[in-house]
Protein backbone atom coordinates (compact mmCIF):
# COMPACT_ATOMS: atom_id res chain seq x y z
CA UNK A 1 0.00 0.00 0.00
CA UNK A 2 1.15 3.36 -0.89
CA UNK A 3 0.09 6.45 1.25
CA UNK A 4 0.27 9.68 -0.48
CA UNK A 5 0.88 13.21 2.31
CA UNK A 6 0.45 16.81 1.15
CA UNK A 7 3.15 18.96 2.23
CA UNK A 8 2.80 20.34 5.64
CA UNK A 9 1.27 23.81 5.91
CA UNK A 10 1.96 25.15 9.21
CA UNK A 11 0.16 28.65 8.39
CA UNK A 12 -3.42 26.24 7.28
CA UNK A 13 -2.35 24.45 10.52
CA UNK A 14 -1.59 20.87 8.29
CA UNK A 15 0.95 18.84 9.94
CA UNK A 16 3.46 17.40 8.24
CA UNK A 17 3.07 13.35 8.93
CA UNK A 18 6.31 12.40 7.63
CA UNK A 19 7.28 13.74 10.69
CA UNK A 20 8.02 11.96 13.50
CA UNK A 21 6.81 14.57 16.18
CA UNK A 22 3.28 14.84 14.11
CA UNK A 23 3.13 10.77 13.85
CA UNK A 24 3.75 10.88 17.87
CA UNK A 25 1.11 13.46 18.79
CA UNK A 26 -1.57 11.30 16.23
CA UNK A 27 -1.06 7.90 17.78
CA UNK A 28 -0.83 9.20 21.11
CA UNK A 29 -4.34 11.11 20.40
CA UNK A 30 -6.40 8.75 18.04
CA UNK A 31 -4.68 5.15 18.97
CA UNK A 32 -3.03 5.54 22.87
CA UNK A 33 -5.53 2.67 24.23
CA UNK A 34 -5.31 -0.15 21.12
CA UNK A 35 -4.70 -3.45 22.31
CA UNK A 36 -1.34 -4.01 20.01
CA UNK A 37 1.73 -1.84 19.73
CA UNK A 38 1.97 0.86 17.35
CA UNK A 39 6.02 1.50 16.64
CA UNK A 40 8.03 3.97 14.92
CA UNK A 41 11.37 2.24 14.19
CA UNK A 42 12.13 0.56 17.56
CA UNK A 43 9.97 2.97 19.52
CA UNK A 44 6.63 2.15 21.17
CA UNK A 45 4.49 5.17 20.45
CA UNK A 46 1.55 3.51 22.46
CA UNK A 47 0.64 3.49 26.00
CA UNK A 48 -2.26 0.21 25.34
CA UNK A 49 -2.87 0.92 28.62
CA UNK A 50 -6.89 1.41 28.66
CA UNK A 51 -7.53 1.50 32.17
CA UNK A 52 -11.33 1.47 32.02
CA UNK A 53 -11.11 -2.17 30.75
CA UNK A 54 -9.44 -3.46 33.90
CA UNK A 55 -10.83 -4.67 37.54
CA UNK A 56 -11.25 -2.01 39.59
CA UNK A 57 -9.13 -3.68 42.02
CA UNK A 58 -6.28 -3.71 39.73
CA UNK A 59 -6.08 -0.24 39.28
CA UNK A 60 -4.50 2.35 41.72
CA UNK A 61 -5.76 5.36 42.98
CA UNK A 62 -2.29 6.70 41.67
CA UNK A 63 -2.99 5.66 38.68
CA UNK A 64 -6.81 6.97 38.14
CA UNK A 65 -5.21 10.33 39.11
CA UNK A 66 -3.01 10.23 36.39
CA UNK A 67 -5.46 9.01 33.73
CA UNK A 68 -7.81 11.88 35.19
CA UNK A 69 -5.21 14.56 34.31
CA UNK A 70 -4.47 13.02 30.91
CA UNK A 71 -8.17 13.18 29.75
CA UNK A 72 -9.36 16.65 31.38
CA UNK A 73 -5.64 18.35 31.01
CA UNK A 74 -6.21 19.47 34.83
CA UNK A 75 -3.56 19.95 36.87
CA UNK A 76 -5.69 18.99 40.02
CA UNK A 77 -7.06 15.89 41.36
CA UNK A 78 -10.08 14.80 40.90
CA UNK A 79 -12.77 15.06 43.72
CA UNK A 80 -14.25 11.79 42.67
CA UNK A 81 -14.39 9.01 40.27
CA UNK A 82 -16.98 6.51 39.14
CA UNK A 83 -16.39 3.26 36.69
CA UNK A 84 -19.80 1.65 35.07
CA UNK A 85 -20.04 -0.95 33.17
CA UNK A 86 -23.42 -0.83 30.70
CA UNK A 87 -24.74 -4.29 29.91
CA UNK A 88 -28.70 -5.52 27.91
CA UNK A 89 -28.77 -4.33 24.46
CA UNK A 90 -25.50 -3.29 23.74
CA UNK A 91 -22.37 -3.26 26.22
CA UNK A 92 -20.07 -0.17 27.14
CA UNK A 93 -17.81 1.35 29.34
CA UNK A 94 -17.34 4.47 31.21
CA UNK A 95 -14.81 5.91 33.61
CA UNK A 96 -15.96 9.27 34.81
CA UNK A 97 -14.74 12.04 37.04
CA UNK A 98 -15.85 14.94 38.87
CA UNK A 99 -13.94 17.36 39.20
CA UNK A 100 -12.40 19.04 42.51
CA UNK A 101 -11.99 22.99 40.95
CA UNK A 102 -14.61 24.15 37.95
CA UNK A 103 -12.35 25.45 34.70
CA UNK A 104 -12.31 28.73 34.08
CA UNK A 105 -14.65 28.59 30.68
CA UNK A 106 -17.22 26.72 32.26
CA UNK A 107 -19.82 29.43 31.80
CA UNK A 108 -18.06 30.51 28.24
CA UNK A 109 -19.71 29.32 24.81
CA UNK A 110 -18.18 26.98 23.16
CA UNK A 111 -16.25 26.28 26.01
CA UNK A 112 -15.15 22.23 26.03
CA UNK A 113 -17.45 19.98 27.55
CA UNK A 114 -18.76 16.31 27.71
CA UNK A 115 -16.61 13.20 27.82
CA UNK A 116 -14.20 11.65 25.28
CA UNK A 117 -15.89 8.70 23.35
CA UNK A 118 -14.07 5.75 22.30
CA UNK A 119 -15.00 2.45 19.96
CA UNK A 120 -13.16 -0.43 20.15
CA UNK A 121 -10.07 1.56 22.02
CA UNK A 122 -9.88 4.07 19.38
CA UNK A 123 -10.51 7.90 19.98
CA UNK A 124 -13.70 9.37 17.92
CA UNK A 125 -14.15 12.99 19.62
CA UNK A 126 -12.96 14.85 22.12
CA UNK A 127 -16.14 16.25 23.35
CA UNK A 128 -19.03 14.16 22.69
CA UNK A 129 -22.03 16.09 24.25
CA UNK A 130 -24.56 13.60 23.45
CA UNK A 131 -23.63 10.98 26.02
CA UNK A 132 -24.51 13.79 29.23
CA UNK A 133 -26.85 16.69 29.53
CA UNK A 134 -25.71 20.65 29.16
CA UNK A 135 -25.63 20.34 33.10
CA UNK A 136 -23.53 17.40 33.49
CA UNK A 137 -20.71 19.34 31.38
CA UNK A 138 -18.34 19.75 34.33
CA UNK A 139 -18.20 15.96 34.15
CA UNK A 140 -14.86 14.14 32.64
CA UNK A 141 -13.78 10.69 31.63
CA UNK A 142 -14.33 8.36 28.92
CA UNK A 143 -17.14 6.29 27.20
CA UNK A 144 -15.99 3.31 25.38
CA UNK A 145 -18.54 1.46 23.31
CA UNK A 146 -18.01 -1.27 20.51
CA UNK A 147 -20.74 -1.75 19.10
CA UNK A 148 -20.74 1.72 17.07
CA UNK A 149 -18.67 1.74 14.06
CA UNK A 150 -15.52 3.58 13.75
CA UNK A 151 -16.77 5.84 11.36
CA UNK A 152 -19.56 7.51 13.18
CA UNK A 153 -20.50 11.14 12.74
CA UNK A 154 -22.24 13.55 15.30
CA UNK A 155 -25.31 13.61 12.95
CA UNK A 156 -25.50 9.87 13.74
CA UNK A 157 -25.06 9.80 17.57
CA UNK A 158 -28.08 12.66 17.59
CA UNK A 159 -29.85 9.45 16.47
CA UNK A 160 -28.50 6.35 17.61
CA UNK A 161 -30.59 4.53 20.50
CA UNK A 162 -27.38 2.76 21.59
CA UNK A 163 -26.14 6.25 22.79
CA UNK A 164 -29.61 7.49 24.08
CA UNK A 165 -29.22 4.53 26.02
CA UNK A 166 -25.91 4.90 27.52
CA UNK A 167 -26.84 8.61 28.56
CA UNK A 168 -29.90 7.56 30.68
CA UNK A 169 -27.37 4.83 32.00
CA UNK A 170 -24.99 7.67 32.99
CA UNK A 171 -27.21 10.12 34.39
CA UNK A 172 -28.84 7.86 36.61
CA UNK A 173 -25.43 6.27 38.28
CA UNK A 174 -23.95 10.12 38.29
CA UNK A 175 -26.63 10.81 40.25
CA UNK A 176 -26.68 8.32 42.46
CA UNK A 177 -22.94 8.44 42.52
CA UNK A 178 -23.80 12.68 43.74
CA UNK A 179 -26.53 11.30 46.31
CA UNK A 180 -24.07 8.72 47.89
CA UNK A 181 -21.31 11.82 48.02
CA UNK A 182 -23.99 14.42 50.02
CA UNK A 183 -24.82 11.59 52.55
CA UNK A 184 -21.37 9.81 53.59
CA UNK A 185 -19.15 12.42 52.00
CA UNK A 186 -21.05 15.63 52.83
CA UNK A 187 -17.60 17.99 53.04
CA UNK A 188 -16.41 16.94 49.59
CA UNK A 189 -20.51 17.27 48.46
CA UNK A 190 -20.14 20.96 50.20
CA UNK A 191 -16.39 21.44 47.76
CA UNK A 192 -18.73 20.26 44.93
CA UNK A 193 -21.06 22.26 45.46
CA UNK A 194 -19.71 25.31 45.55
CA UNK A 195 -17.96 25.10 42.21
CA UNK A 196 -20.87 23.19 40.47
CA UNK A 197 -23.74 23.57 42.11
CA UNK A 198 -25.13 26.34 40.11
CA UNK A 199 -24.59 23.97 36.93
CA UNK A 200 -26.18 21.20 38.17
CA UNK A 201 -29.81 23.36 39.00
CA UNK A 202 -29.75 24.07 35.33
CA UNK A 203 -31.36 20.47 35.23
CA UNK A 204 -34.23 21.79 36.86
CA UNK A 205 -34.95 24.57 34.27
CA UNK A 206 -35.66 21.72 30.98
CA UNK A 207 -37.57 18.38 31.07
CA UNK A 208 -35.33 16.16 31.42
CA UNK A 209 -36.10 12.81 33.33
CA UNK A 210 -35.32 12.90 37.01
CA UNK A 211 -35.90 16.11 38.39
CA UNK A 212 -36.58 15.08 41.84
CA UNK A 213 -33.45 13.53 42.32
CA UNK A 214 -31.84 16.92 41.38
CA UNK A 215 -33.63 18.53 43.71
CA UNK A 216 -32.30 16.04 46.58
CA UNK A 217 -28.85 17.58 45.85
CA UNK A 218 -29.60 21.15 46.10
CA UNK A 219 -28.29 22.77 49.07
CA UNK A 220 -28.69 26.39 50.27
CA UNK A 221 -27.88 28.57 53.09
CA UNK A 222 -30.97 28.86 55.67
CA UNK A 223 -32.18 31.03 58.29
CA UNK A 224 -31.30 27.43 60.62
CA UNK A 225 -28.05 28.46 59.72
CA UNK A 226 -25.90 30.36 56.87
CA UNK A 227 -22.24 28.93 57.21
CA UNK A 228 -22.88 25.01 56.16
CA UNK A 229 -25.77 25.00 53.24
CA UNK A 230 -28.36 22.23 53.88
CA UNK A 231 -30.16 20.09 52.02
CA UNK A 232 -33.95 20.37 51.17
CA UNK A 233 -34.37 17.06 53.07
CA UNK A 234 -32.48 17.88 56.09
CA UNK A 235 -35.15 20.82 55.81
CA UNK A 236 -37.89 18.25 55.97
CA UNK A 237 -36.75 16.63 58.84
CA UNK A 238 -36.91 19.65 60.81
CA UNK A 239 -39.65 21.05 59.42
CA UNK A 240 -42.25 21.80 62.59
CA UNK A 241 -45.42 19.86 62.95
CA UNK A 242 -48.48 21.45 60.80
CA UNK A 243 -45.73 23.54 58.45
CA UNK A 244 -47.76 23.32 55.03
CA UNK A 245 -44.48 23.48 52.81
CA UNK A 246 -40.43 24.29 52.89
CA UNK A 247 -40.34 27.72 52.90
CA UNK A 248 -37.92 29.68 50.54
CA UNK A 249 -36.87 33.25 49.82
CA UNK A 250 -34.69 34.59 46.46
CA UNK A 251 -32.39 37.32 46.14
CA UNK A 252 -29.01 38.88 45.36
CA UNK A 253 -27.05 37.73 48.70
CA UNK A 254 -28.03 36.37 51.76
CA UNK A 255 -27.47 39.61 53.94
CA UNK A 256 -29.86 41.27 51.66
CA UNK A 257 -32.47 37.87 51.82
CA UNK A 258 -32.27 38.24 55.58
CA UNK A 259 -33.27 41.91 56.08
CA UNK A 260 -36.39 40.94 53.87
CA UNK A 261 -39.95 42.09 55.83
CA UNK A 262 -41.16 39.13 53.62
CA UNK A 263 -40.32 36.51 56.34
CA UNK A 264 -41.47 38.17 59.30
CA UNK A 265 -44.62 35.95 59.71
CA UNK A 266 -42.61 32.83 58.81
CA UNK A 267 -40.15 33.70 61.08
CA UNK A 268 -43.15 34.33 63.73
CA UNK A 269 -44.12 31.20 63.85
CA UNK A 270 -40.65 29.40 64.01
CA UNK A 271 -40.30 28.36 60.59
CA UNK A 272 -36.90 27.93 58.90
CA UNK A 273 -36.25 29.59 55.56
CA UNK A 274 -34.22 28.45 52.48
CA UNK A 275 -32.22 31.56 51.01
CA UNK A 276 -31.28 31.20 47.50
CA UNK A 277 -29.07 33.99 45.67
CA UNK A 278 -27.86 32.60 42.40
CA UNK A 279 -30.00 34.53 39.72
CA UNK A 280 -30.55 30.53 38.40
CA UNK A 281 -32.27 29.97 41.45
CA UNK A 282 -35.19 32.77 40.23
CA UNK A 283 -36.05 30.62 37.34
CA UNK A 284 -36.25 27.41 38.45
CA UNK A 285 -37.98 27.90 41.39
CA UNK A 286 -40.94 29.66 39.16
CA UNK A 287 -41.94 25.88 38.66
CA UNK A 288 -44.42 24.15 40.78
CA UNK A 289 -41.65 22.04 43.15
CA UNK A 290 -42.17 19.50 45.75
CA UNK A 291 -39.75 17.35 47.49
CA UNK A 292 -41.10 14.18 48.88
CA UNK A 293 -45.04 15.30 49.08
CA UNK A 294 -43.86 18.60 50.45
CA UNK A 295 -44.39 21.95 48.16
CA UNK A 296 -41.44 24.84 48.02
CA UNK A 297 -43.49 28.25 49.00
CA UNK A 298 -41.97 31.00 48.47
CA UNK A 299 -42.30 33.61 51.38
CA UNK A 300 -42.26 36.63 48.76
CA UNK A 301 -45.49 35.22 46.65
CA UNK A 302 -48.73 34.35 47.51
CA UNK A 303 -50.57 34.10 50.87
CA UNK A 304 -48.53 32.63 53.59
CA UNK A 305 -51.01 32.14 56.13
CA UNK A 306 -50.95 28.62 57.68
CA UNK A 307 -52.08 26.76 60.84
CA UNK A 308 -55.34 25.51 61.75
CA UNK A 309 -58.38 25.39 59.98
CA UNK A 310 -59.58 27.22 63.45
CA UNK A 311 -56.56 29.53 63.33
CA UNK A 312 -56.84 30.17 59.30
CA UNK A 313 -60.58 31.05 60.04
CA UNK A 314 -59.97 33.30 62.99
CA UNK A 315 -57.16 35.16 61.20
CA UNK A 316 -59.86 35.77 58.28
CA UNK A 317 -62.06 37.33 60.51
CA UNK A 318 -59.43 39.52 61.83
CA UNK A 319 -58.47 40.72 58.66
CA UNK A 320 -61.90 41.50 57.68
CA UNK A 321 -62.27 43.72 61.05
CA UNK A 322 -58.88 45.47 60.15
CA UNK A 323 -59.81 46.08 56.45
CA UNK A 324 -63.47 47.64 57.33
CA UNK A 325 -61.70 49.75 59.72
CA UNK A 326 -59.06 50.79 56.97
CA UNK A 327 -61.24 50.79 54.25
CA UNK A 328 -60.98 54.44 53.23
CA UNK A 329 -57.22 54.57 53.54
CA UNK A 330 -57.08 51.59 51.38
CA UNK A 331 -59.23 53.04 48.77
CA UNK A 332 -56.68 56.58 48.89
CA UNK A 333 -53.88 54.60 48.58
CA UNK A 334 -54.87 52.33 45.43
CA UNK A 335 -55.60 55.75 44.01
CA UNK A 336 -52.76 57.37 44.31
CA UNK A 337 -50.58 54.20 43.16
CA UNK A 338 -52.38 52.57 40.44
CA UNK A 339 -49.47 53.52 37.97
CA UNK A 340 -47.58 51.53 40.63
CA UNK A 341 -48.70 48.41 41.74
CA UNK A 342 -51.75 46.30 41.11
CA UNK A 343 -53.31 46.49 43.94
CA UNK A 344 -53.16 47.88 48.28
CA UNK A 345 -54.17 45.35 50.38
CA UNK A 346 -53.40 44.60 54.71
CA UNK A 347 -50.90 41.79 54.97
CA UNK A 348 -50.58 38.64 57.68
CA UNK A 349 -46.85 38.49 56.84
CA UNK A 350 -45.55 41.35 58.53
CA UNK A 351 -44.80 42.01 62.02
CA UNK A 352 -42.76 45.04 61.82
CA UNK A 353 -42.24 46.47 59.15
CA UNK A 354 -44.67 48.90 57.30
CA UNK A 355 -45.23 47.19 54.09
CA UNK A 356 -44.01 45.32 51.46
CA UNK A 357 -44.45 44.47 47.88
CA UNK A 358 -45.57 40.68 47.27
CA UNK A 359 -45.59 39.31 43.81
CA UNK A 360 -48.82 36.88 42.57
CA UNK A 361 -47.87 33.17 41.58
CA UNK A 362 -46.82 32.82 38.39
CA UNK A 363 -45.31 36.83 38.10
CA UNK A 364 -41.75 37.42 36.94
CA UNK A 365 -39.80 38.83 40.18
CA UNK A 366 -38.24 42.49 39.54
CA UNK A 367 -34.68 40.53 39.47
CA UNK A 368 -35.51 38.54 36.30
CA UNK A 369 -37.29 40.96 34.69
CA UNK A 370 -34.05 42.74 34.99
CA UNK A 371 -31.98 39.57 34.06
CA UNK A 372 -34.58 39.45 30.71
CA UNK A 373 -34.06 43.45 29.83
CA UNK A 374 -30.16 42.82 30.27
CA UNK A 375 -29.83 40.55 27.70
CA UNK A 376 -31.82 42.34 25.20
CA UNK A 377 -35.17 40.93 25.67
CA UNK A 378 -38.27 43.00 26.01
CA UNK A 379 -40.84 41.86 28.96
CA UNK A 380 -43.65 43.57 30.49
CA UNK A 381 -43.22 44.94 34.20
CA UNK A 382 -45.44 42.94 36.26
CA UNK A 383 -47.08 45.18 38.79
CA UNK A 384 -46.58 43.66 41.84
CA UNK A 385 -48.96 44.21 45.54
CA UNK A 386 -48.28 46.48 47.98
CA UNK A 387 -49.23 44.94 51.55
CA UNK A 388 -49.52 46.99 54.79
CA UNK A 389 -48.90 46.04 58.08
CA UNK A 390 -52.54 46.50 60.01
CA UNK A 391 -50.49 46.33 63.68
CA UNK A 392 -48.34 49.38 62.64
CA UNK A 393 -48.70 52.58 64.40
CA UNK A 394 -48.16 54.43 60.97
CA UNK A 395 -51.73 53.30 59.21
CA UNK A 396 -54.17 55.10 61.99
CA UNK A 397 -52.11 58.23 61.98
CA UNK A 398 -52.98 57.86 57.60
CA UNK A 399 -56.38 56.97 58.38
CA UNK A 400 -56.87 60.28 60.72
CA UNK A 401 -55.60 61.70 57.63
CA UNK A 402 -57.75 60.55 55.20
CA UNK A 403 -60.94 60.94 57.76
CA UNK A 404 -60.09 64.53 57.69
CA UNK A 405 -59.56 65.50 54.42
CA UNK A 406 -59.11 62.57 51.58
CA UNK A 407 -57.61 65.33 49.19
CA UNK A 408 -54.61 66.12 51.25
CA UNK A 409 -51.58 66.42 49.25
CA UNK A 410 -49.58 64.80 51.94
CA UNK A 411 -51.27 61.19 51.34
CA UNK A 412 -49.73 61.56 47.72
CA UNK A 413 -46.23 61.89 48.78
CA UNK A 414 -46.86 59.14 52.01
CA UNK A 415 -48.05 56.65 49.52
CA UNK A 416 -44.98 57.23 47.59
CA UNK A 417 -43.01 56.51 50.88
CA UNK A 418 -44.04 53.88 52.03
CA UNK A 419 -43.68 51.85 47.80
CA UNK A 420 -40.18 53.68 48.35
CA UNK A 421 -39.61 52.05 51.44
CA UNK A 422 -41.02 48.29 50.46
CA UNK A 423 -38.71 48.49 47.43
CA UNK A 424 -35.53 49.10 49.18
CA UNK A 425 -36.31 47.00 52.11
CA UNK A 426 -36.24 43.91 49.57
CA UNK A 427 -32.89 45.53 47.84
CA UNK A 428 -34.56 47.39 44.79
CA UNK A 429 -33.33 50.70 43.43
CA UNK A 430 -35.96 53.59 44.07
CA UNK A 431 -37.62 54.46 40.27
CA UNK A 432 -36.37 58.32 39.35
CA UNK A 433 -39.03 60.56 39.33
CA UNK A 434 -39.56 64.15 39.05
CA UNK A 435 -39.82 65.83 42.43
CA UNK A 436 -43.28 67.03 43.21
CA UNK A 437 -44.48 70.37 45.01
CA UNK A 438 -45.76 68.34 47.94
CA UNK A 439 -41.97 67.27 48.51
CA UNK A 440 -41.10 70.98 49.65
CA UNK A 441 -43.39 70.45 52.93
CA UNK A 442 -41.71 70.86 55.91
CA UNK A 443 -42.19 69.39 59.37
CA UNK A 444 -41.32 71.13 62.82
CA UNK A 445 -40.51 68.03 64.45
CA UNK A 446 -37.25 68.26 65.94
CA UNK A 447 -35.20 65.81 63.96
CA UNK A 448 -35.91 67.71 60.41
CA UNK A 449 -36.06 71.24 62.40
CA UNK A 450 -37.96 73.05 59.31
CA UNK A 451 -36.71 71.50 56.75
CA UNK A 452 -38.89 69.27 54.18
CA UNK A 453 -40.10 65.79 56.48
CA UNK A 454 -39.98 63.26 53.39
CA UNK A 455 -36.91 61.14 53.56
CA UNK A 456 -36.03 62.32 57.03
CA UNK A 457 -38.42 61.33 60.10
CA UNK A 458 -40.61 60.07 57.26
CA UNK A 459 -44.04 58.57 59.17
CA UNK A 460 -42.40 59.54 62.69
CA UNK A 461 -43.35 63.16 61.98
CA UNK A 462 -47.11 62.52 60.80
CA UNK A 463 -50.16 64.23 62.95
Amino acid sequence: MTLHLKPGDAEDGLADYAQPPALRATVKKYSDFVAYPIRLGTETLNSMKAIWTRPKDEVTEEEYREFYKHVSRDWNDPLEHLSIHVEGGLEARALLYIPSKAPFDLWHDGARSGVQLYVRRVFIMDDCKELLPPWLRFVRGVVACDDLSLNVSREILQQNRQIQAIRRHLVRRLLGALKEMKDERPENYRTFWKEFGPVLKEGLLGMDDGQERILELVLAPSSHGTVVPTSLGEYAARMKEGQPGIYYMTGPSVAAVEQSPHLEAVRAKGYEVLFFTDPLDELWLRLPRELDGKPLVSAAKGDVTAGTEDEKKQAEEERREQEEGFKDLLLVLRAKLQDQVKDVRLSSRLTSSAACLVGEEGDLSARVTEMFRRAGQEVPVAKRVLELNPTHPLLPKLQAIVERDRSDPALAEYAELLYGQAILAEGGQLPTRPRSASASRTCSCASCDGRPAAGRCGSASLP
